[in-house]
């Protein structure tokens, strides 16, 4: 390898995280519910000795999953990387609006500065007649 970058690339770092591509895995299932976000700070806590308290691995839910040979969908509790045979991968996340910092101007001159979710109503595009 020369350590070039391929072609149309301008060596910079990657826009998005690389994404997890392993197929089946319950938490790229539109059918799982994730476990509370305090049992896994929790969790996360005592798995990096930050806490004393014993804590299980949290764990999630599922009301469709295919377990062996069975055809009937049952409720189980799993944890994010188990998978069944009845995997269907969730709709990606909308992209969060909102945190650029905006200018706009007006004949050759800055009347207005600041983030993006705090634009004055008069300059929103929807509220502009033309």
């Amino acid at each position: 390898m020369t350590g070039r970058s391929p072609p149309g690339h301008n060596g910079g770092p990657p826009l998005d995280a690389p994404t997890d591509r392993r197929p089946g895995l319950c938490k790229h299932c539109r059918h799982w519910q994730p476990p509370p976000d305090a049992e896994q700070k929790a969790y996360e806590y005592f798995r990096l000795g930050l806490s004393r308290r014993r804590v299980k691995r949290p764990s999630g839910s599922c009301d469709r999953v295919l377990f062996g040979n069975s055809s009937q969908a049952a409720f189980s509790a799993t944890s994010a990387d188990f998978g069944c045979r009845n995997f269907e991968p969730s709709p990606p996340r909308p992209r969060p609006a909102g945190g650029g910092f905006i200018t706009i101007w007006e004949n050759d001159r800055i009347v207005w500065q600041g983030n993006e979710e705090d634009i004055p109503g008069r300059f929103r595009q929807q509220d502009l007649d033309f």
